[in-house]
């Protein structure tokens, strides 16, 4: 997946899979997932974002991706405990919220959203 073949480690092949993610999702692998460290300025570049979900579903958990889903759209919504670990700052996660509705067409979960949309 990364870096070039070894010679003495068993044959890889490459394997094409889609998925259909949702706002909270998207927004999830960008703001949750260990690894993906866009900067606010980051989020402008589509390319940039693009890039992080796709490393956010190969070091994701998928089955844990429907909780974090949750968690980023409650925190988007400020439904989270102010100084919750796991979360980014509002601002940011507005950010992440119009690079989710820009990159990918998917608008945010509530109306009231529209200035992070």
């Amino acid at each position: 997946m990364f870096g070039d073949a070894e010679s003495r480690e068993p044959t890889r092949v490459e394997v094409a899979a889609r998925a259909y993610l949702s706002f909270g999702e998207l927004l999830a692998l960008l703001t949750l997932t260990p690894g993906v460290c866009l900067r606010c300025e980051d989020l402008d570049d589509d390319g940039e974002v693009r890039y992080a979900v796709w490393f956010g579903m190969l070091a994701s958990d998928v089955t844990a991706l429907d909780a974090a889903a949750e968690l980023a759209v409650d925190a988007l919504l400020d439904r989270v405990r102010k100084g919750h670990s796991q979360v980014p700052p509002l601002e940011y996660l507005h950010a992440a919220a119009r690079a989710v509705t820009r990159v990918f067409g998917v608008p945010a979960p509530t109306a009231h959203l529209a200035g992070a949309a």
